[in-house]
Parts: C-alpha cells; sequence; structure tokens
C-alpha cells in the first residue's frame, strides 16, 4: 500500500516500506514500521476528510494496539514514526477534526487527556471499570471467619510460623466477602488451594442450609491453562479427602468437572465479535473463576465483566509480576497497581478480625480489599536460588539478581554468552538430551519426558529465537538418526497446538509427540482428560515443533528443568515481567544462557503499555 505519510516523518526518515525489517526478532508486531491495516486505516480516514495529520493519527493509534497498548499515548509516540514538529501541531489538528470525539461521543476516535483510542478499546476499557466498580460496590456478605482460621480443618498453618497471617485464608475470606476478587500470587503460592477450599465453604454452607448449592465456572484463557486448572481443583479435592469433616461426594457432584477457555465460557466464535452472554443474556453461574488472569487482554476481560450477573462471584487468579496478554492491555497488573500489596480498609480489617496477624496500615483506595496477594511459595522455598533470583527481578535489583546467577548453585547453572557459539554448543547438548524421544515407542514415556524440561526464548526469529533453536536440534538428531530434516513428520517430533480447535478437542499450547505405530505410519500423541489420544497429523490445528518455544507460549506450563536464552542484542520484549515469567516455569533447576548485558536490560526495564485504565479506577471516571 503506498504511503501518504513520508512528509510527516523526520527529514532522512526511511518509509514504511524501508523501515519495515525483514523479518521481526520477537513475536509482537515490529515497533517501528506500520501493517497494512494500519494504513489501511488512514487511507479510509482521508477518504472521510482527515488531513493528512489526523489520518496519520488513525493508522498510529491502530499500531498502538497491536504493539500492546490500549491507546495511543501522544506524549510517546516514537519520532521514527511521526516527527517531532508534527507531534507538537498534532493535538490541535485532532481537536479540530470531525472524527475525533470526546467521552461520550460516537466517532471513530477518541481524545481523552493527552490518549487517543480507537473508540472500541475506550468503550472497553471504560466499560470493564465502571462495571468491575458496580461488583466492588455491592453490599459485602457476611463470612464465618473461625472457618477459616488455620488448623480449624481448612487451611493449615504455617509450621515455622504459626501465628503468621495465613493469606491464603484472608483470600478466601476476602472472595467470600465481595462479588469481585483478585487472588495474585507467584507459582507454588496455592491460588488453586485455596480456591478449592472457598468452593467447599460455599457448597457446604448452602447444603447445611438447605439452600441449592452454587453454581460454578472454572476458564482459563487458553485450553491448555483451563486442563491445568481443572487438573489442579481435582487434586486439591483429593488432598482434602484426608480431612474427616469432608464429605467428597457432596461436595465434589457440584465442583465443575470441565474448565473451559473464555470463548467457550461466553459463546464467542469467529463469526462475531459479540458474546453470546453479555449484560442482556449474563452467565447462569453463581461463581465465575478464572485462572491465569495476567494473559486476558482488555476486549476479553471487558466481556467477561459484562457478562456477570450483579448477584454473582467474579474471582480473578494470576500472577501480578508475570507477563500480561500478548493482546492489548496489562488488565490484571493495572487492577492490582491501585490495590498495593495487602493493604485493606479500616472496614475490611475488623471483618477479618484475627485472620489478620496484625493491623496494618489502612488503605484508602476501594479496590485494596478486593486484591490479596499470596505470599509463600512452596515450590520456591526460602533456600531456592530460583525463588530468591524471582525475587531479586521482580524487585528490579540488578546487582543481587547478577549475584546469585554468578555464584553458582545446584538449582541455577549460568553461561554469561548467548552469541551463535554458545547457542550451537547448547543445541548440540539438546540433541543429545532430545534422542530419546527418536528412541522411544511409549507416548506416555515420551509425554512425560516432554514435561521434564524445556527450552524457553525470549523472541521467536534470530540467532537465539525457538525458531532457529528448534530447527538446529532437527537437523543434529536427524544426522544422527538418518532421516530428512526437511520432512514435516518423524517419528519423536514434539509440536505445539497454535490455535484452539473445538472439533478435535486440541487447544492452543497443547503438547504432542509424533510415533509411529506397528504399521510405520505416523499417529500424533496428546493426553488429555480422558487419557491418550491419537491423531493423524493431517487431523491437527495450526502447530510447530517445540524442542523450544517463547516464554509467551509457555505461560501456564511448568517443568522440572527450564534453559532461559535471552539474545545478545536488545528488543524491546526483553522485560523484568518476560524474564521472571521465563525463569518460574522450572520447578527444580533453571539453566540461562544470557550476556550480563541482557541480564541488566531485562531486570530493569519493566512493561510499559499506554492505558487509562489504572487511572479510572484511581479517579471513578
Amino acid at each position: 500500500m503506498p504511503d501518504l505519510f513520508e512528509d510527516l516523518l523526520p527529514d532522512g526518515a526511511p518509509s514504511e516500506a524501508e523501515n519495515a525489517p525483514a523479518e521481526s526478532s520477537g513475536d509482537a508486531t515490529d515497533q517501528t514500521s506500520l501493517s497494512d491495516l494500519d494504513n489501511a486505516l488512514a487511507h479510509w480516514a482521508r477518504r472521510h476528510g482527515a488531513d493528512r495529520l489526523v489520518a496519520r493519527a488513525f493508522a498510529l493509534a491502530s499500531w498502538a494496539v497491536a504493539q500492546g497498548h490500549t491507546c495511543l499515548a501522544l506524549e510517546a509516540i516514537p519520532t521514527s514514526l511521526m516527527s517531532e514538529a508534527n507531534q507538537a501541531e498534532l493535538p490541535a489538528a485532532l481537536a479540530a477534526s470531525e472524527l475525533v470525539g470526546e467521552p461520550g461521543e460516537i466517532k471513530p476516535l477518541i481524545l481523552e487527556n493527552g490518549r487517543l483510542y480507537l473508540q472500541r478499546y475506550h468503550a472497553y476499557e471504560t466499560k470493564l471499570a465502571e462495571r468491575l466498580r458496580e461488583l466492588m460496590a455491592a453490599e459485602p456478605n457476611p463470612v464465618n471467619v473461625d472457618t477459616l482460621k488455620p488448623g480449624n480443618g481448612l487451611f493449615a498453618p504455617d509450621a515455622a510460623n504459626p501465628n503468621a497471617t495465613n493469606w491464603q485464608a484472608v483470600a478466601a475470606f476476602a472472595a467470600l466477602r465481595h462479588h469481585f476478587t483478585v487472588i495474585s500470587g507467584g507459582p507454588g503460592t496455592g491460588k488453586t488451594y485455596t480456591i478449592v477450599r472457598l468452593l467447599r465453604v460455599l457448597i457446604e454452607a448452602a447444603i447445611e442450609n438447605g439452600n441449592t448449592p452454587p453454581l460454578i465456572a472454572l476458564a482459563a484463557p487458553t485450553g491448555k491453562a483451563a486442563a491445568r486448572m481443572l487438573e489442579s481443583v481435582r487434586k486439591g479435592l483429593e488432598d482434602m479427602s484426608a480431612d474427616t469433616k469432608f464429605d467428597h461426594a457432596a461436595v465434589g457432584e457440584h465442583i465443575p468437572q470441565t474448565a473451559r477457555t473464555l470463548h467457550r465460557l461466553l459463546g464467542l466464535t469467529g463469526a462475531t465479535t459479540r458474546a453470546r452472554f453479555n449484560a442482556d443474556n449474563p452467565l447462569p453461574y453463581d461463581v465465575v473463576i478464572v485462572d491465569e488472569a495476567s494473559m486476558v487482554d482488555l476486549p476479553m476481560m471487558a466481556k467477561l465483566a459484562n457478562a456477570i450477573r450483579n448477584d454473582a462471584r467474579l474471582i480473578l487468579l494470576g500472577d501480578r509480576y508475570q507477563l500480561a496478554s500478548v493482546e492489548s492491555g496489562s488488565v490484571l497488573a493495572e487492577i492490582c497497581a491501585n490495590a498495593g500489596v495487602n493493604r485493606f480498609t479500616d472496614d475490611q480489617q475488623a471483618a477479618a478480625g484475627d485472620l489478620l496477624a496484625e493491623p496494618r496500615e489502612p488503605a484508602s483506595h476501594a479496590l485494596a480489599d478486593h486484591v490479596v496477594t499470596l505470599q509463600t511459595s512452596r515450590r520456591f522455598n526460602a533456600d531456592s536460588t530460583i525463588g530468591r533470583l524471582a525475587s531479586a527481578v521482580n524487585a528490579g535489583d540488578v546487582e543481587a539478581a547478577e549475584a546469585l546467577l554468578d555464584a553458582g548453585h545446584d538449582d541455577l547453572a549460568y553461561t554469561p554468552r548467548s552469541d551463535a557459539a554458545a547457542i550451537s554448543q547448547l543445541m548440540d547438548r539438546l540433541a543429545d538430551d532430545y534422542a530419546h524421544l527418536i528412541e522411544t515407542t511409549d507416548p506416555t514415556l515420551a509425554l512425560a519426558q516432554l514435561g521434564q524440561q524445556c527450552v524457553l526464548t525470549a523472541v521467536r526469529k534470530g540467532p537465539a529465537g525457538s525458531e532457529t533453536i528448534n530447527a538446529g536440534i532437527t537437523e543434529r538428531l536427524a544426522r544422527r538418526f538418518d532421516f530428512n530434516p526437511l520432512e514435516p513428520w518423524y517419528h519423536g517430533r514434539p509440536v505445539m497446538v497454535r490455535q484452539n480447535d473445538y472439533r478435535t478437542g486440541l487447544y492452543n499450547g497443547d503438547v504432542g509427540v509424533a510415533l509411529y505405530n506397528e504399521f510405520r505410519q505416523i499417529r500424533v500423541w496428546f493426553m488429555g482428560d480422558h487419557g491418550l489420544r491419537a491423531f493423524l497429523p493431517s487431523a491437527l490445528p495450526a502447530h510447530d515443533s517445540v524442542y523450544a518455544m517463547t516464554i509467551h507460549k509457555s505461560q501456564g506450563s511448568e517443568f522440572d528443568s527450564v534453559t532461559l536464552v535471552l539474545p545478545d542484542y536488545d528488543v524491546p520484549v526483553l522485560t523484568r515481567e518476560l524474564f521472571y515469567t521465563g525463569l518460574t516455569r522450572g520447578r527444580g533447576r533453571l539453566v540461562v544462557f544470557a550476556e550480563p548485558s541482557s541480564v541488566e536490560r531485562a531486570v530493569s526495564r519493566r512493561v510499559a503499555r499506554a492505558s487509562g485504565l489504572a487511572g479510572r479506577f484511581a479517579h471513578g471516571d
């Protein structure tokens, strides 16, 4: 598409076609070039009377959404996309345009407080904030605090410090008390443990009072995350069976036997962006629990909140420090930012009583009562190097992170290089590790081995990208076992599904392995709710080889051992949240390949997404 805007770029800057690289080094849209869609929107604006500056703003507003922002911050437009002189003229041009409106108006673009929105995203943001405020304003439910006290059968006291606040019990208290609650916590802090006990309280109370137990929905943004959520809930039920006061059959029959993707929960299809369940046709559930909420983008979260009944509970589970969604917004992080960390109003502290070991400085923001952050990880104990590294990364403490990496530990190994030579040596070692997949014939064993280790990369393309590592390992295995690496299917190939496919029951993030059967025919095996299933390769939805995957793709997964590779060059995705998410996928061992400069960049840099959502909670706009 021709570029209408060369005169709006800085002197000597390349046009869009010249500026676009041959291939992106990351998974997001390139930071410094406009897509065909962006330019098409600008052309539409020109045809409808916009001057060239406003038309350019249309393209940039679309570009901002592709970068993960919900709006375009006028003060932060890259000079590679608009010259400083034209940026100075832009606010006046927008204010004069018939295509640009203020909040409350129906115009293609909405300008508010220096933020330029595509109209739909302004509506998503304002309606989400409004709906969550409505849920938070509901009269609190009475809670029998005694049932939640550690040692009374539901929550075990901390053996090391029995008098400390049990934040799992406090989280259950908040979720019982309110219609909207966020339970945030890192890996192993017991989010699902808390939820299972919360559901037990709700169901047992209904049964004791002769009422109908609540109708409950479990959901997650991806099929893989939904499957893991269901698995964790089932394990939580089994763990409670040792309690003689627990009627597993009576409670278990009211806990869902399935967990669904948010798309399926809301009745979203590819044919329309309008959900079947909405404010006019709300979800029938009394309790809706969403796991991996950090992965939920702004449009989906707005549709979800819109579909919750006024008398229902919405509970979000997630890690406030983890990567935000690949799409627009960082909803969970923005909600938690206003709440602080476990700061409650005087009213909530009084209602919690001695669930809180000691009074805390009271909060003034209403959101504070609705967000509880779990503090103690059962996966990473106090002596865990991975846990201490995660804490240092979250705190932005470069010195502490580098000291932990350099010291050398049983559960952490560090190679301060990620150049081509280091990556080649890594691929040699990984080919040795993955040779067992070529040698095995048992799909159960092969899938179990895939769950033991994984290589995670910051980027998809480039020398340190997942595509390069996947191709390199395939070539090495092909030489060793004498097969054609260009053939799409070979015995032992691990694959990851890239899109949900309800026909086959395979979902984005599901991992399988290709093996020959007794007739030397390839079948691809996956482990599902009902055990092993085999598929013809032609029946699979879009998929990739998966010796290595990007950190984005690993969200919701965990492995015994993780090898984490950061590129030796700077990329915008290299952030604190990315590093934290990658390193916390490992249960027992972490191996890091990264230049010291890459570590410093990652720990120092935070994800910065333009949005007005946090402000809408802060000011009630």
